[in-house]
């Protein structure tokens, strides 16, 4: 059974329209097009449609065949789902994830399954206590990594919690000055969000000097409409360092005015975090 075909059988048991069961989610053209597998929905399209719905995610990956999940794991669109829930704060979502890695057969599972671990203590703000085992296991995976690629970026950017602030210094300028002037949205997306942690850290920790280095490398990446979000993140904190030096009403009032725009874009957990950093930098 196809992704597809699951869906439709869902909408029938639910007594629904293709229209009704779309919701706002995507379009009803579209959807009929999923149904009939003529077009592949995205992760996050399939997540939202699911709790929409009503459905639990392991409960709806259980249904397929194991073909049809694996290929959603190759295809690495569970890595996406993972990615979306994190930066949503999205803890259920992510314990839902979790439990589709886990009834899959997919080669890498127990390296997933710890991945998935790490950003769920993230997430509810419980890293330390993550079992350290576990967390050195972590560790020992970025800093023996010789030579990153797109994938070993990705993990790094979102583990850089577990590590201290002299040591994510050492690695992020190491990947920073690899990826820089990658012409791959995605590598952008990756180095603006590695960027963005460092800037937090060093302003959490007093440590403006090291900041000049990532605001560089962050405004050599031009912004586009899908990096938009990234660098609205720069600018808040580049104005929070500009305070710093200079004591300007004018970089607190642009940097406030930035965050209610993440607010009032559909992330306000992500504001308030944003809002905190201002204001013990005051």
């Amino acid at each position: 059974m196809t992704i597809g075909q699951l869906l439709k059988q869902y909408r029938i048991e639910r007594l629904k329209t293709q229209k009704e069961w779309a919701g706002n989610t995507i379009s009803t053209s579209y959807y009929s097009k999923v149904e009939k597998d003529q077009h592949r929905i995205t992760a996050e399209d399939l997540i939202a449609l699911l709790h929409a719905n009503n459905i639990k995610l392991w409960e709806f990956f259980s249904k397929l065949s194991q073909e049809d999940k694996v290929r959603y794991d190759e295809n690495r669109d569970i890595g996406e789902a993972m990615n979306e829930a994190f930066y949503h704060n999205d803890k259920d979502q992510l314990k839902d994830i979790k439990n589709v890695i886990a009834n899959s057969e997919v080669a890498d599972k127990e390296d997933q399954l710890l991945f998935i671990d790490a950003l769920i203590a993230l997430v509810g703000n419980h890293v330390e206590d993550f079992d350290e085992k576990e967390r050195n296991k972590l560790k020992e995976k970025i800093f023996n990594i010789s030579n990153f690629d797109e994938n070993k970026l990705d993990l790094y950017c979102n583990l850089m919690a577990f590590y201290d602030l002299d040591s994510n210094l050492l690695i992020s300028r190491r990947v920073i000055t690899q990826f820089r002037y990658s012409g791959s949205s995605n590598v952008q997306e990756t180095i603006l969000g590695i960027a963005i942690n460092m800037l937090i850290m060093c302003i959490r920790e007093s440590r403006y000097k090291e900041t000049e280095f990532f605001i560089q490398a962050a405004d050599q990446i031009i912004t586009k409409p899908n990096l938009f979000f990234y660098k609205n993140c720069i600018f808040i904190l580049k104005n929070i360092v500009n305070y710093h030096y200079e004591k300007k009403d004018e970089y607190v009032n642009k940097a406030r005015m930035a965050i209610d725009h993440i607010s009032s874009l559909g992330m306000p957990e992500f504001s308030k975090d944003m809002k905190k950093i201002l204001d013990k930098s005051l």
